[in-house]
């Protein structure tokens, strides 16, 4: 059967002995499983060995589909775990978390080692990558979750709505996942000088169109956009568009900006699991309903629109 390996790490600023101890206990797991926060309300159980060899749980869901995990190898720097997938195919797979104390910090990588089967063998390179953005999502929040002791991520899923057209100013740009923390508020504050100069109202939902991910790349290519309600002269940088109508699935994230990719893995899952088809272009978008320099990072409200076909 075609093999595959998935590795992603992460720096924790906590002990190796405490992160350990959580990640041995299962019942820990929903606080920041990649997974879980799609779909809190699938039922889970728990067995009584938590925190030594034999842990286990099972969830089964919707969305999360249906499994198991083990705890089968305990070492000071080093676990291992069986993983059974049932829904929605059955495969199995042995999952590791490596952590090496770095100066007060705890370097965290999580592996996973499985195959598919035969017939799937042309999905390995999308399984990989979709992996890999599942375990970099769970390895954010199990970091909020051992050095704070909560996940700031909230979802809720808003549903399909009706999307009128709107007339705005954008900025196109493209980069990597990883430099869009920095290239977007960038941007935003070109646009919001814009308004400024033309006298145009500041107190606006911002936005995003997102026309490409590179899931392979970890490269997109997206507009910063502000609403506008009238017709103006403008130069580059700066472009001018109308945000298209249409009916969209919204989900909606409440938290930093560094948890969105939950909102967006909840709305690409659920339109999967429903047999919902949206459009491939635009990606889809994210309309900032509340302004980040007046507003906490874990009160940030977020929606994530996806375009129906």
């Amino acid at each position: 059967m075609p093999a595959y390996c998935v590795e992603r790490s992460i720096i924790i600023d906590a002990p190796l002995t405490s992160i350990r101890d959580s990640l041995t206990n299962f019942r820990q797991w929903p606080a920041w499983s990649p997974w879980l926060i799609m779909e809190p309300e699938a039922q889970l159980t728990f067995n009584e060995k938590q925190g030594q060899i034999g842990a286990a749980y099972e969830w089964q869901g919707k969305l999360v589909g249906a499994g198991s995990m083990e705890l089968v190898g305990i070492e000071e720097q080093r676990l291992e775990m069986d993983l059974q997938f049932i829904k929605p195919f059955k495969s199995t797979a042995r999952v590791s978390f490596d952590l090496h104390p770095e100066d007060g910090s705890t370097q965290v990588t999580w592996r996973m080692d499985s195959h598919l089967p035969f017939f799937l063998f042309w999905m390995i390179k999308n399984i990989k990558a979709y992996i890999g953005m599942d375990y970099e999502r769970g390895l954010r929040m199990l970091k909020d979750y051992i050095e704070t002791g909560h996940v700031p991520s909230k979802l809720s899923l808003e549903g399909a709505s009706a999307l009128q057209s709107q007339p705005y100013i954008g900025i196109a740009n493209e980069c990597e996942f990883d430099a869009m923390s920095e290239v977007m508020p960038q941007d935003f504050q070109t646009l919001y000088q814009f308004l400024q100069e033309n006298n145009l109202s500041t107190h606006i939902v911002p936005f995003a169109i997102y026309n490409r991910f590179d899931i392979f790349q970890k490269r997109t290519q997206f507009i910063s956009a502000v609403p506008v309600d009238r017709d103006l002269a403008v130069a580059p940088p700066f472009i001018k568009g109308e945000l298209a109508p249409g009916e969209v699935l919204k989900v909606k994230h409440i938290g930093p900006y560094r948890h969105l990719g939950n909102a967006w893995s909840l709305a690409f899952n659920y339109a999967r699991n429903k047999k919902i088809k949206t459009k491939k272009t635009p990606v889809g978008i994210e309309f900032y309903l509340n302004d980040p320099a007046q507003t906490q990072s874990e009160a940030l409200e977020t929606e994530v629109a996806l375009y129906l076909k």
